[in-house]
């Protein structure tokens, strides 16, 4: 089928993302169908320099279909140029599109945003001007990150990367931060900073976050100096009891500066390795992305125990899944068409 061109609507595809490329035959045609533009990111090419083009070619709505590194970079666009992002999950674990209660069974009917959906205002984080949409790693994820071997062998780099941490009193002191209320810790593992709160209370909604719209940073912190105190920790988890482990400490703010003035950091941004100088300067914008989504999405993100269960056993099955490389015409991804009697997408300004 020949190229949509006149279309407002702008999906890029990422083909390298999660299970992207068992979608790319059929996302590509139902995306045309329904008068979509689609561009498939070549290899070697920028994701947001993509997006650019895109919106600098007329795009009144900008479109992403891959991983949360994807989405982010496509969205610093989209809030950039003031127009909105409807979002495809066909990466490996989703965490954006999960947190707005997209179906990710069915990552294809996303593509309802485009005619049928309706708009979310959602908060964007920046770290010194750069935008995430979920959170920021330093420590000992950002260490795995950028290690070379961790896509090939992601549980013997965390393993070797949470060991090395604890008895290097040095990787702890570069983390050097303060609760509002309490003196510098010292024995610092990781901090994460994420756009809104997540949930870390208890096991079946561990890693959710219910609202993206409530103008605040979270500040997690594992301060934890022996393996002990690390297991501890682990072991409530399980318990519901994480909450209260001395070794966690979490607070909300709407802004955080952190580092010595001219060290450089490695972090994990949207699960992306990046090096910053310090100081790093954190900041939440409210309300800055317009989202798309398809209607009908239920209002809260609760989940039982049993769903949150097998929701976070497929999302581990995804992470340790071989490079797509190694599992090349193997998908356990299921597709259900949508209904092909439904018009083109809707223009931003027009009404339902």
């Amino acid at each position: 089928m020949a190229e949509t061109r006149d279309s407002f609507a702008h999906l890029i595809l990422n083909p390298a993302a999660g299970g992207a490329a068992a979608y790319l035959s059929e996302l590509t045609k139902t995306a045309r169908e329904r008068r979509i533009r689609v561009s498939v990111l070549q290899p070697g090419e920028d994701m947001r320099h993509a997006a650019l083009a895109a919106a600098e070619g007329g795009a009144q709505v900008l479109g992403v279909a891959g991983g949360d590194g994807s989405v982010a970079a496509v969205a610093g666009v989209a809030v950039e140029h003031g127009i909105p992002l409807a979002v495809v999950p066909v990466g490996t674990l989703n965490h954006f599109a999960r947190d707005l209660a997209l179906d990710l069974a069915r990552p294809l009917s996303a593509l309802d945003a485009f005619y049928a959906g309706h708009e979310r205002r959602v908060d964007v984080g920046r770290i010194n001007g750069r935008l995430f949409i979920n959170n920021v790693s330093l420590g000992v994820y950002a260490e795995m990150l950028a290690d070379p071997g961790y896509r090939l062998d992601k549980l013997g780099v965390a393993q070797a990367k949470f060991q090395a941490a604890v008895f290097d009193p040095e990787f702890r002191r570069a983390l050097r931060i303060a609760p509002p209320d309490g003196a510098p810790l010292e024995g610092v593992l990781a901090v994460v900073v994420s756009n809104n709160r997540y949930e870390f209370a208890r096991w079946d909604r561990f890693g959710q976050r219910h609202r993206l719209d409530t103008g605040t940073l979270q500040v997690s912190v594992l301060d934890a100096s022996t393996l002990d105190e690390l297991g501890r920790l682990l072991a409530g988890t399980l318990i519901g009891a994480m909450e209260f482990r001395p070794a966690f400490r979490h607070w909300t703010s709407e802004r955080l500066v952190m580092g010595t003035l001219g060290e450089r950091l490695r972090a994990g941004v949207d699960g992306e390795p990046i090096t910053f100088e310090a100081p790093l300067r954190f900041s939440v914008y409210p309300g800055a992305l317009r989202v798309l989504v398809p209607e009908g999405l239920p209002a809260s993100r609760q989940a039982p125990p049993l769903e949150a269960g097998w929701h976070a056993a497929r999302a581990l099955r995804r992470w340790l899944r071989p490079p797509p490389a190694e599992q090349k015409g193997r998908s356990d991804n299921t597709w259900i068409p949508m209904n092909q009697d439904i018009p083109g997408p809707r223009r931003p300004d027009e009404t339902i």
